[in-house]
């Protein structure tokens, strides 16, 4: 359930289509991070004729992720993390998506190519494969 202050942003999202060139997973990311956080995250242009291996690689080497630290769970796999964490999801070592962690839903807005935008808790996201979870906060806020 989003609460009602964000949901004038955010329901009006749910279930809106995915499309690479249209709105990936970074841009949904950095629109959420504006709006609802208001920081601004740098724009990574997406190739026409792009590969899992280049967002491997892209997730991986890019200078924001210098920026953001990364935050451990806590007992029993409970998230840590600060509202508005980004969470990077792998199904196996590397993460291939990335979504906006709602600390008040306890649930990862994100947009994929099968539901469009959606704000699922992470039990459903490893459900839906997506195995390891890794939160990321600014350098500098912590999640408490």
């Amino acid at each position: 359930m989003i609460q009602p202050a964000r949901s004038a942003l955010l329901s009006p999202l749910i279930g809106e289509p995915w499309a690479w060139q249209a709105r990936n997973c970074w841009d949904f990311a950095c629109h959420v991070e504006r709006e609802l956080f208001g920081r601004e995250l740098p724009q990574i242009p997406v190739p026409a004729e792009f590969s899992r291996r280049w967002v491997l690689d892209e997730f991986e080497a890019h200078p924001e992720r210098a920026r953001w630290s990364e935050v451990e769970d806590g007992p029993g796999g409970l998230v840590m993390a600060a509202d508005g964490a980004l969470v990077l999801m792998a199904h196996l070592r590397f993460p291939a998506h990335i979504g906006v962690w709602l600390r008040p839903e306890q649930r990862v807005i994100h947009c994929d190519s099968k539901t469009g935008v959606a704000c699922e808790t992470t039990l459903a996201l490893r459900q839906m494969g997506w195995k390891k979870l890794r939160f990321f906060e600014p350098m500098g806020e912590t999640g408490g």
